[in-house]
């Protein structure tokens, strides 16, 4: 009986190790780092993939978490899926199938919190601070904050796409998130809820009374579908005209961005309006989201300048409205953000 012997990988010339290094997918790579000390200090020795990583929470107690190795060609990103899974069962505990090339899942004793341990290790060993995005298919519940006391308020990112938001779901994730850096919702959420802490909002729609816009507390608003009418818009502008920066908001209003909005009338009527000045403010305003960064051309915007010395610009389009406020009047924006590389007006 022939005897079987493991390889020396550590044995390999340091060229032929790195090259074998480097072959390693995401998970491969970590699991190696796990086996010892030499073969973390090896396997963090090359040069890292750029990863996000994101967790999906799920009615039925699975957690999934997404490994991205990221690509400038989003087409050529390569994604691993862990799909984490508590079972009662003894014989099933500690089970790992592999069900694609890409996807695995892991059964655990709920009593041990896999998906943490897991998680923090990925973090730990590719140099991530934290998750990239935490989506919730399931209502958001205490319990959630209290098994991921800071795997959840780290996370860049945090999106409710469950069809039934409600305001329970709101106020749960505002009292233990007062800090959210970017918020989406794909659903309509409760009308006339105001307590928003997030600095970025990207909805999709279920807006309010266009007023309300200045009462919740945001940096950056994004609608997809506002359906409001161009004479609400104009309502809006003379109501902001009128406000000021005062009361208890956290944040400081930057850009409101609305899509299909429905042209009933002239948006800038009766405004006090004037034409880009290049000694009031610059041309360019600094655009961020998740995705990329652009400085965004408003030399062809419409000013607002309130009793209180805030400036604003006005772009109006066939159907959205965008509306950036000045706090600083001349930005100071980074040379790779600025045209060609993205333009939007």
């Amino acid at each position: 009986m022939s005897e079987h012997r493991g390889f020396s990988l550590f044995s390999l010339p340091q060229s032929v190790l790195k090259e074998v290094v480097l072959s390693f997918d995401v998970i491969s790579r970590l699991n190696v780092s796990l086996c010892s000390k030499k073969s973390k200090s090896i396997a963090g020795s090359c040069k890292m993939p750029h990863l996000k990583v994101s967790m999906w929470l799920y009615e039925s107690s699975k957690i999934t978490l997404k490994v991205t190795q990221v690509n400038q060609y989003p087409e050529l990103e390569t994604s691993h899926i862990l799909n984490v899974i508590p079972t009662d069962n003894k014989e099933d505990i500690r089970k790992e199938i592999q069900t694609s090339e890409f996807a695995w899942e892991f059964y655990h004793d709920p009593s041990v919190n896999l998906t943490e341990i897991i998680c923090n290790r990925i973090l730990e060993f590719y140099g991530l601070s934290s998750l990239k995005s935490v989506v919730f298919q399931k209502d958001v519940e205490q319990s959630d904050f209290d098994k991921f006391p800071v795997l959840l308020p780290d996370a860049g990112t945090i999106s409710i796409q469950k069809k039934e938001i409600t305001q329970k779901d709101l106020d749960t994730l505002f009292k233990n998130h007062d800090n959210v850096q970017s918020f989406f919702l794909r659903h309509p959420y409760p009308q006339g809820y105001k307590t928003w802490k997030a600095r970025n909002l990207w909805l999709n729609g279920g807006l309010p009374k266009i007023e309300s816009l200045l009462e919740m507390d945001y940096e950056k608003l994004v609608c997809r579908r506002s359906f409001y009418k161009t004479s609400e818009i104009n309502r809006f502008l003379k109501h902001w005209l009128q406000s000021t920066n005062g009361g208890n908001h956290k944040y400081l209003k930057q850009e409101i961005r609305l899509c299909n909005v429905k042209n009933d009338s002239n948006m800038l009527e009766d405004l006090p309006v004037t034409p880009w000045n290049p000694k009031q403010r610059g041309q360019f305003v600094h655009f961020r989201n998740p995705y990329f960064d652009a400085a965004i051309d408003c030399s062809k915007g419409f000013d607002l300048l309130r009793d209180d010395g805030v400036l604003a610009t006005v772009m109006p389009s066939d159907d959205a409205f965008t509306f950036n406020i000045w706090n600083e009047r001349f930005p100071d924006i980074p040379k790779e953000d600025f045209p060609p590389n993205s333009v939007f007006y």
